[in-house]
């Protein structure tokens, strides 16, 4: 009986969608394109494109657009000629009944901000490089330093800070020295943190949680120049910048 139910199901499935397909063109027919409504999905989160912008970029690439009749726009090539923009990861393009042409769409979203000799750059969450925007700049982690070979390192020390809270609101920078060390800078006090070769990491970040909820007082913090977190079991605190 199960099995008779979900073949029923499946096959009502199977009937559902021609028919609404069939019925929003039958009711498309000869409806000319009123609006074309953009809504940047993302926008609370990031900010490198607004509704507007894409839209007045859609009708000034296709100048016809509004007035036209719907079933004669081609919702594919408008979507390809958006997703070509460098801050646009997903589109979708659609029609409605009431003769609107609806864009959705998401942005990349950067993990890094990088600083190398005289470029800088974002690369987002899928590891690609992106340019930096004029009308907005994203609040990520900034990496600079000999970045050679240490990009998945930083890419993976990122996602941990995006995924706690606590780092995420503590470490604004990474330096990679000539060594390989890298060397963290908080948002707050003028110490720096020497996290020194990118493994252990999350032992590493324990320890000094640990330091910072547990270990020195406000006060103290001025006292120190240097976090080392280099040594296995060990966070070593110092007065000179001997890094």
């Amino acid at each position: 009986m199960k099995r008779l139910r979900k073949i029923l199901l499946w096959a009502l499935l199977l009937l559902y969608f021609p028919i609404m397909l069939s019925f929003v063109g039958e009711h498309t027919d000869g409806v000319v394109c009123r609006d074309v409504v953009v809504t940047v999905l993302d926008s609370a989160d990031t900010r490198f494109v607004t509704g507007t912008e894409i839209r007045e970029a859609v009708l000034g690439k296709y100048k016809n657009t509004l007035g036209k009749e719907l079933n004669s726009v081609s919702m594919f090539e408008i979507e390809n000629f958006i997703k070509k923009h460098p801050a646009i990861k997903t589109c979708e393009v659609y029609q409605t009944i009431g003769g609107y042409l609806r864009v959705d769409l998401e942005q990349h979203l950067p993990l890094i901000r990088v600083f190398e000799n005289t470029r800088t750059y974002y690369i987002d969450e899928d590891g690609q490089e992106m340019p930096v925007f004029d009308n907005f700049s994203a609040r990520v982690l900034v990496v600079s330093g000999e970045l050679d070979g240490k990009m998945d390192d930083l890419l993976k020390l990122a996602r941990i800070f995006r995924n706690d809270p606590f780092w995420n609101a503590q470490i604004e920078q990474v330096y990679v020295k000539r060594n390989g060390d890298f060397v963290m800078v908080p948002r707050v006090g003028d110490h720096l943190i020497l996290l020194g070769p990118p493994e252990r990491v999350e032992e590493k970040l324990r320890n000094l949680r640990a330091l910072y909820k547990q270990g020195l007082s406000p006060r103290e913090w001025n006292n120190y120049q240097v976090i080392n977190l280099k040594f296995k079991g060990q966070v070593l605190c110092s007065k000179k910048r001997n890094i």
